[in-house]
């Protein structure tokens, strides 16, 4: 049975800051390619919650690439799948938000 998808604010925020920056920086194509990337890589993850990477510190938090720069972070809970956070990995490349 595929998972319900909730969004906190903090992934809402940086999604919609992601999208918004591409259509500004590159092109609409961009953001639009992005906002797809995203949505698919969920509704994967939706059906296989568990194909995600452990985070490293968290043990309940997962990850997936989304393109080649990008990371986005989730959890499951009962029948959620959560999606915590989106992170850039060129804007901190040492850093991470899950660490």
């Amino acid at each position: 049975m595929a998972k319900e998808v909730k969004w906190n604010k903090r992934a809402l925020d940086s999604f919609e800051n992601i999208a918004q920056y591409l259509e500004e920086v590159h092109s609409i194509q961009a953001a639009e390619n992005f906002v797809s990337n995203v949505f698919a890589k969920i509704e994967v993850l939706q059906k296989y919650p568990t194909i995600g990477r452990k985070a490293p510190k968290r043990k309940t938090v997962r990850f997936v690439l989304v393109g080649k720069f990008r990371r986005l972070y989730y959890r499951v809970s009962g029948r959620y799948l959560i999606i915590s956070s989106l992170f850039d990995t060129r804007q901190h490349p040492k850093g991470d938000v899950h660490q």
